[in-house]
């Protein structure tokens, strides 16, 4: 299907702001074939734009669990409806995030592969949603964080075995817990799961395989083993300990994240927006984590936009709202936590040639907002458009449907 988007003026995920002029988008094919001001395209559907409309790349979640329903508060809830009904729930948050603009996720673990299933679905195009890349079971310990999921590895061989089923259902990513998580009772968020020998062995399994590492770090202590092992992405990266999120923050260890050459995915969610403040004093969470981001961005290490969306009370398609934290805590402008959330986190995730700007040649991921985001990133929550690898996944009533040129 061919497209002109016009009307918009157009943040292309790397300028510092918007064009100054409306601008036609000529899409063919499921990718952004032209962006210039002459109306042309006259074999393109039409979609023209409200006045004041801005396009800007679609947004990317660099890290969600989709078989997860944050409506369920204990992990052993999540088993109880039967797998069908798992599935058709998935389904619709695949389609809830794409219609709030997200079309790319990064799905950091489950136990059944049924997100795989999801994701080779969504790009076959039979269902709605992101265009999404998935690392299966990960890697933990007896007893330890996300065990149920049945990663679990009780020494080298067994770590070995763990790994190479992942790579034999395919999956894009390596996953591992470094240390416990709160999702796990019992695990200590604080406790290292894995030494920085092991963890190095799993860097060169995926590395083998040409695939990355992402690793769930909250404790100072397998946040530094992750780090020395040369993983992609450090998860969360809280400094969590006994007294909370970032209350063992070490800038010894964020020189160790520095020189490995590490990602940090915070997963900043729209509940952090609650926890700034109490009594109307900032709360320790806040002063805290503020640190921990602001020790992070001196330190130059690059930061991707993420969620931890279906964990307890946090949804998939709310990530607009988890960047207007995210703004907050790591005081950012609109247009930093905005590429967080577009060309930052296609790099990041080595997808830098496929999405992630408004660009010739890659995909057509285009979220269209009534208002200007770089400026006020509320408009964020309320798309009127959403083009999905070149498919209308999200259209307001404000913009026509489309149609040929006179």
């Amino acid at each position: 299907m061919k497209y002109r988007l016009s009307g918009a003026r157009i943040w292309d995920g790397s300028t510092s702001e918007a064009s100054d002029e409306a601008l036609d988008l000529f899409i063919d094919g499921g990718e952004i074939a032209s962006i210039h001001s002459s109306p042309g395209g006259e074999e393109a559907l039409t979609l023209r734009l409200p006045p004041g409309a801005v396009a800007i790349p679609g947004l990317i979640d660099a890290h969600v669990h989709l078989d997860l329903d944050p409506h369920l508060m204990a992990p052993d809830d999540q088993f109880k409806p039967s797998r069908s009904d798992r599935d058709l729930r998935m389904i619709a948050r695949a389609g809830a995030m794409v219609r709030a603009g997200i079309t790319t996720a990064r799905d950091l673990g489950a136990g059944e592969w049924r997100e795989l299933v999801l994701r080779d679905a969504i790009a076959r195009g039979d269902l709605p949603g992101p265009r999404v890349v998935c690392a299966g079971q990960p890697l933990t310990v007896e007893q330890g964080h996300c065990h149920f999921w049945g990663g679990v590895a009780t020494d080298a061989e067994d770590q070995v075995r763990v790994v190479r089923r992942q790579l034999e259902h395919g999956v894009d990513w390596i996953k591992v817990m470094a240390t416990g998580g709160y999702f796990t009772k019992g695990s200590g968020v604080d406790r290292a799961q894995f030494s920085a020998d092991e963890l190095r062995g799993v860097v060169g399994l995926a590395r083998e395989a040409g695939l990355s590492v992402a690793a769930h770090c909250h404790g100072k202590v397998g946040i530094r083993n992750a780090a020395q092992a040369g993983v992609r992405t450090i998860e969360h990266c809280s400094f969590a300990s006994g007294q909370g999120y970032g209350a063992d923050y070490d800038p010894a260890v964020v020189e160790a994240i520095r020189a490995g050459g590490a990602w940090v995915s915070p997963t900043v969610n729209a509940n952090w927006l609650r926890r700034m403040e109490k009594d109307g004093a900032p709360t320790d969470f806040f002063r805290n984590m503020r640190s921990v981001l602001g020790g992070l961005r001196e330190a130059g290490i690059p930061l991707l936009a993420s969620t931890d969306a279906g964990i307890p009370g946090v949804y998939h398609h709310r990530l607009a709202a988890g960047l207007a934290a995210f703004a907050k805590y790591a005081d950012f402008s609109p247009v930093e936590v905005l590429r967080t959330a577009t060309r930052d986190s296609a790099l990041g995730l080595g997808l830098e040639a496929v999405c992630g700007r408004i660009a010739p040649g890659l995909s057509a991921d285009v979220v269209v907002l009534a208002g200007d985001p770089l400026q006020d990133l509320a408009h964020l929550e309320n798309p009127l458009l959403v083009l999905a690898a070149g498919r209308v996944a999200h259209r307001d009533d404000s913009v026509p449907a489309p149609a040929r040129a006179a």
